[in-house]
């Protein structure tokens, strides 16, 4: 039986509404191919993705679009050809591939014999580096496609573990987005393409942009199977004052929004022991200790405000770019609205 862990990733959380619903075409801005000629749609998703085969298997002229962006050293975009189409993805060794369904379905099989059939919001398919990959869309097939290089999704996971893993990752073919930890997956990646269809704050800088990128690498890890999972589920013992450490690290650094991998480092274990100590002695998980800190900090300077504060500036000064999401995470905490807490103050030294 495979045990879940549920892994803290960047403290990024989407609505509560289902995940990429139908009537809404991702990364809608940042179209980079729409043509009816198959050979034009090989040529571009080849040089965006990785070099394949593509054949169409109805005569009828193809209705291919994409539309693609790069987070950090990832590359995600959305993909339909509108007609049934093969797909041959030779083994390169240099990226890991995921197909999300987002509607209609597809068939994949590997070079080393794994098989798997994805539906709409239900199923992906990871493609490795080192194996061959053969695709079937259906026609109504839309899909979101992630490119990650071999090196940072490999060191990604030597990061959650604390060791060394340098080896090709033989993850599942088939990940089920039913599940809790598929879930979790398919927001990651809505929150990120959401991102950049509305110019968030979170695409605009080098620097923000590795909080998107190590979420969605988070979240493929723990969602994917594979011998790696018995890795992640591993409780070590650990430094004996690295939780600590952990939250003296997360007091004097709240403000530059360290991510779990920089957490990790200063800890000095694995996630899951990161994790799993600190909600035993502190009662959450250090994200979700790190949202606290950074919401008391917000709350401070609203207590406390110069002639120039407003909430805008002091909530993203802080980290929470997503002001209705923060909104709604303030007056949870504190029982009113931020700009209520500021006028309050303002009131008191009038």
């Amino acid at each position: 039986m495979r045990t879940h862990t549920r892994l803290e990733a960047d403290g990024l959380h989407s609505s509560a509404q289902e995940p990429f619903p139908d009537g809404v075409e991702p990364l809608r801005r940042f179209g980079r191919l729409h043509t009816r000629d198959v050979n034009e749609a090989q040529s571009v998703v080849s040089e965006v993705f990785e070099p394949h085969s593509l054949r169409p298997l109805e005569s009828t002229p193809l209705n291919a679009r994409m539309n693609a962006v790069q987070t950090g050293d990832v590359t995600i975009g959305y993909l339909t050809y509108g007609l049934p189409t093969r797909i041959r993805l030779p083994a390169n060794d240099r990226w890991y591939h995921v197909n999300v369904t987002l509607r209609g379905g597809s068939r994949v099989s590997r070079s080393d014999g794994a098989t798997a059939v994805t539906a709409g919001r239900r199923g992906a398919a990871i493609l490795l580096p080192h194996r061959e990959q053969r695709i079937h869309w259906d026609a109504d097939t839309e899909q979101l496609a992630i490119r990650i290089p071999r090196d940072p999704l490999e060191d990604h996971l030597a990061t959650l573990l604390n060791r060394s893993s340098r080896r090709s990752l033989d993850l599942d073919l088939a990940v089920d987005l039913t599940t809790p930890d598929g879930q979790s997956l398919l927001r990651a990646l809505e929150y990120t393409t959401t991102e950049w269809d509305t110019n968030g704050v979170l695409t605009r800088s080098a620097a923000a942009r590795r909080h998107l990128e190590q979420l969605v690498l988070t979240s493929l890890l723990m969602a994917a199977g594979g011998p790696h999972r018995q890795l992640l589920d591993e409780l070590g013992p650990g430094p004996a004052d690295f939780v600590a450490r952990t939250k003296e690290y997360i007091h004097e650094h709240a403000r530059s929004l360290p991510t779990l991998s920089d957490l990790l480092r200063v800890a000095g274990v694995s996630a899951r022991t990161l994790q799993t100590r600190f909600r035993e002695e502190v009662g959450v998980g250090p994200i979700q200790y790190l949202r606290e800190v950074r919401l008391r900090r917000v709350h401070e300077a609203l207590r406390h405000p110069t002639p120039e504060t407003n909430v805008t500036d002091v909530a993203i000064e802080w980290g929470f770019y997503h002001l209705g999401r923060f909104a709604d995470q303030y007056r949870q905490r504190y029982g009113e609205s931020p700009s209520a807490t500021l006028r309050r103050a303002r009131a008191r030294m009038a």
